[in-house]
């Protein structure tokens, strides 16, 4: 189940409008607060593409080494072919591996910091991924997750006037997406919040000197669509609407709903007014009307993996 719900997840999200996830001068930032120009290996686990890695080898050093993971061997092959050509601008060694998150393919002690986004939260079991990034990283490097909150964004307005609304129908929507954030974790795939916990789950990982950021990137949609990056935005809302992904999949949230201790004619009742405002929400994307802030909590938590002799 695990496998399977990631292979949804790249699938919804993989595309270009994910290349615009972080401001670029943050993962300088970030880069310097992990002193990754000291770094000569960096594992990516569930790289997808590649991203992430890519992005951050800017700032290794020339020679280092950057490996990615991940399950599905479609994605493994895109981010072998871009490497090939990123080579002759970035000096920097790339291997991408085929395999599963909970049992990475890669020797103890390998990487200087080892690094997963949007992971943890679509995993059965999280704390067993954790361990496995800590058993491939060296005594003294980084552990770091990026992951969000995405409970957030159902206590976030897109216009003023959303700001007049009714609680009664407010709560009705939060009961529905909660019991649906209940019952996927229930039939184990995964908590679509977990960003929160990391910490946590790093401190009983046995990790030191945890470190938590949050992003300062917004994925805002504001009229005109007139850059790369809002046109992208909207092309992606407007395939998720038509495709019937990333939340918009009956089946699948109808049976997290009850799981989550829902019942039918209850979820029937809310899907009725999702399909009225998805077909608003379309037509506003289509005519350049929508605006939204593009708010979201998403977390960067680092931890240590401690040397032996601090654990004598």
């Amino acid at each position: 189940m695990e496998e399977q719900e990631d292979k949804r997840h790249s699938e919804d999200h993989l595309g270009p409008a994910r290349e615009y996830w972080w401001n670029e001068d943050y993962l300088e930032l970030l880069a310097r607060r992990l002193n990754l120009e000291y770094c000569q290996s960096l594992v990516d686990i569930g790289c997808g593409k590649g991203m992430m890695g890519f992005k951050f080898s800017k700032y290794l050093p020339a020679g280092a080494r950057v490996y990615g993971v991940d399950f599905e061997a479609e994605y493994i092959e895109e981010a072998q072919q871009r490497a090939q050509s990123i080579y002759l601008h970035n000096p920097i060694d790339y291997k991408f591996l085929v395999g599963n998150a909970s049992d990475i393919p890669l020797p103890d002690n390998l990487a200087d910091i080892t690094l997963c986004q949007t992971l943890l939260i679509h995993v059965k079991d999280p704390q067993r991924v954790i361990e496995e990034m800590i058993r491939i990283t060296k005594p003294g490097g980084w552990v770091v997750a990026l992951e969000p909150n995405n409970l957030v964004p159902n206590l976030m307005f897109d216009r003023y006037g959303e700001t007049d609304f009714d609680v009664e129908s407010t709560l009705e929507v939060l009961e529905v997406k909660l019991r649906i954030e209940k019952g996927k974790k229930r039939l184990g795939e995964g908590f679509n919040s977990l960003g929160d916990v990391i910490p946590d789950l790093f401190v009983k990982a046995g990790l030191r000197d945890t470190k938590v950021w949050i992003s300062d990137k917004a994925l805002s949609i504001i009229p005109p669509y007139d850059s790369a990056e809002t046109m992208l935005r909207v092309e992606q809302m407007i395939s998720w609407i038509e495709s019937e992904a990333m939340g918009y999949q009956y089946q699948d949230n109808l049976n997290y709903f009850m799981a989550g201790g829902g019942d039918k004619d209850k979820f029937d009742a809310y899907w009725q007014k999702l399909l009225y405002n998805k077909f608003n929400l379309k037509q506003r994307l289509q005519n350049g009307e929508y605006i939204s802030a593009g708010g979201s909590l998403i977390y960067i938590v680092a931890g240590r993996k401690p040397r032996q002799s601090e654990l004598e």
